[in-house]
């Protein structure tokens, strides 16, 4: 999609969280999840890319020693719809005995989670706790797991900004946008 066309369609979009309910819903998981954290040394295990946004804003709230690393695994590749996961990196640290913490940005159906919970608990993991920037309510096809914490949901929209992106752009936008159905190409 060319700048032009996705800038014609932003237009377009709906706002669903500005900048200040993204951050306050932000702070909020951060405080939540704190006490379970400061005193594990956890590993921060950000889903590239959207996961990188999120995992930015949660490791400049938490003043807790951690490891912070990435995996990148999608199942969009560039696309509005996911295919299945395709590995382009795995983490650098050891996963053995650490308590991981996936950070991604969205949960929509789950498979991209289960992939990367269960790659972590065979590299021995002894936790891990998937937190997202955004939970999808919908009907459709689900993989067998849940997140254990989202920070905001919405409705089943293609949703853009604050790490997850339209067509390649708008991940640097502090809100969330939603794109009408018609226009997302799903």
């Amino acid at each position: 999609m060319q700048i032009k066309q996705a800038l014609e369609l932003h237009q377009q979009a709906q706002q669903l969280f500005d900048q200040p309910q993204v951050d306050e819903a932000i702070k909020t998981l951060a405080d939540q999840l704190k006490p379970d954290l400061e005193e594990q040394f956890p590993l921060l295990l950000c889903v590239m890319n959207g996961g990188l946004y999120l995992t930015g804003q949660l490791m400049r709230l938490w003043n807790f020693p951690m490891t912070v690393d990435y995996v990148h695994a999608t199942r969009y590749r560039l696309a509005t719809l996911g295919r299945d996961v395709l590995w382009k990196a795995y983490p650098q640290n050891s996963l053995k005995d650490r308590h991981v913490i996936i950070v991604d940005d969205i949960f929509d159906q789950g498979f991209t989670l289960e992939e990367v919970k269960s790659y972590c608990l065979k590299q021995g993991a002894k936790k891990c706790t998937s937190v997202f920037l955004i939970r999808k309510t919908h009907n459709r096809k689900k993989a067998d797991i849940e997140a254990d914490f989202c920070a905001l949901e919405c409705d089943d929209f293609y949703v853009y900004g604050s790490g997850m992106d339209f067509h390649s752009h708008f991940r640097n936008l502090p809100g969330v946008f939603a794109v009408p159905h018609e226009k997302s190409g799903r």
